[in-house]
């Protein structure tokens, strides 16, 4: 029993810690913090649930057609694997020089809560909780995810993950105190090279799939 259960415990830890890391709850609490100026604590935690539910529907409605989005265009898993596995890489290099979509902490101070229609949506549900690299993440998984154990998995672990934002988000002004900028820097680069492992890991698994022969 305990041998069958271990493929899918692997699975669920390699899931978690993708989705927790392209997520980054840690990294989004200053953008939370900007955008909730001004709330009244009810308010601010309202937001927070709601920029969560809305990421949760968004990833999982992934979760649940991704196959079929890949079968609709002909892409095959291994191909996807393959694609999936540069485009996390490519945003694990990011993570590790602190460039663009995870250098929050010099863009959270520009967000204004007023130049947004509704604040939970855009820009906290997308594309800070559910961007283009966590949709790309859940789809990835998913091409991996071999039963419906596993596809039940990499739900398990999105919700894990977006339970632990909703936390970051609620408790932020405690979480501040001790998220200074040089530890929250040096954590995005931490996480950005754990990504980048599985970036690679993730290519190696499509290549070795798509081409049987590279066992031997």
């Amino acid at each position: 029993m305990g041998y069958l259960l271990e493929p899918s415990w692997a699975f669920f830890v390699t899931a978690l810690v993708s989705l927790f890391i392209i997520v980054d709850p840690p990294g989004n609490i200053f953008p939370y913090l900007a955008l909730s100026a001004g709330f009244t604590p009810a308010a601010a935690r309202r937001l927070a649930w709601r920029a969560c539910l809305y990421a949760f529907l968004i990833l999982t409605l992934f979760i649940a057609v991704g196959r079929l989005i890949l079968e609709f265009f002909g892409i095959s898993m291994p191909a996807f694997q393959i694609a999936g596995g540069l485009i996390l890489f490519r945003i694990a290099i990011d993570m590790l020089e602190g460039r663009g979509h995870f250098n929050r902490i010099d863009t959270s101070s520009s967000l204004d809560a007023a130049d947004y229609g509704d604040v939970a949506m855009v820009p906290l549900a997308v594309p800070l909780l559910s961007g283009p690299g966590a949709i790309s993440t859940v789809l990835v998984l998913t091409s991996r995810a071999k039963t419906l154990i596993d596809n039940g998995l990499v739900l398990l672990s999105l919700v894990t993950t977006l339970i632990l934002a909703y936390l970051g988000f609620r408790f932020a002004h405690l979480l501040v105190i001790y998220l200074k900028e040089a530890r929250l820097r040096l954590l995005t680069r931490l996480m950005g090279l754990i990504m980048a492992a599985l970036a690679v890991q993730f290519v190696i698994d499509g290549l070795t799939a798509a081409f049987p022969s590279l066992h031997h």
